[in-house]
């Protein structure tokens, strides 16, 4: 990576490719706070838990046809090949944050979740709420990169801290499913339950990744 990424977004910031990274990063952005109501409101009971994830679902599928918009755009650019494969590498880091989003709430469809113990809901309350604001870090850390790379350093690594506080959090969520009793739920809810976490977990994995990646780009430009 070069220098003249860092150009290419700066001489393109009122361009349709950057309005198409703008979107796909709130889009990204709202699948994950839908999947965050759609856990709060799995709490209470199945009533609202379709509709919640129609939102996620869709969510996820605007920022994944955006993504293959913006590919195709980009081969039609002056970008070095080079650079335009870091682009691509990046914003399918960032369609990975919204797939695995919309993986947890596919796996809570089929969860009786409003019957889990209150430790059960309380830690998917917790993870799900921290990958909000994971996910709205990492967006803010891809989009200050177009100004000041030293910022977007300091954004990638509270995006970092947060994903290692997921990471506590799912610890404990793994030891409640194991030692905590769930009267009604089948072996296969409770694999699936495992599987719930995992993916949530999996959403701040992925917004880790995707700011090594900022990261790498932002220490190669020189100021």
């Amino acid at each position: 990576m070069s220098k003249q990424i860092l150009r290419w977004l700066k001489g393109h910031r009122d361009d349709i490719v950057l309005q198409m990274v703008n979107d796909h990063l709130q889009l990204t952005e709202n699948a994950v706070q839908a999947l965050y109501n759609m856990v709060c409101m799995a709490c209470e009971g199945p009533k609202e838990k379709d509709n919640l994830y129609k939102v996620v679902s869709e969510s996820e599928m605007k920022a994944d046809k955006i993504r293959r918009d913006m590919i195709s755009r980009l081969t039609e650019r002056a970008v070095f090949p080079e650079e335009r494969q870091d682009l691509m590498e990046l914003f399918r880091a960032v369609d990975w944050v919204a797939d695995w989003a919309r993986e947890a709430g596919r796996i809570l469809l089929l969860i009786p979740f409003e019957a889990a113990p209150d430790e059960i809901k309380k830690s998917a309350e917790d993870m799900s709420k921290a990958t909000t604001r994971c996910v709205s870090l990492l967006a803010k850390c891809i989009n200050i990169l177009q100004e000041d790379r030293m910022k977007a350093i300091e954004l990638a690594d509270e995006v970092e801290l947060i994903e290692e506080d997921i990471d506590d959090l799912y610890s404990i969520a793994r030891d409640h499913i194991v030692n905590l009793e769930f009267p009604g739920f089948t072996p296969g809810q409770l694999i699936l339950m495992n599987e719930f976490f995992d993916a949530i977990e999996t959403v701040a994995d992925w917004c880790e990744n995707t700011v090594d990646i900022v990261r790498a780009i932002a220490v190669r430009i020189k100021a």
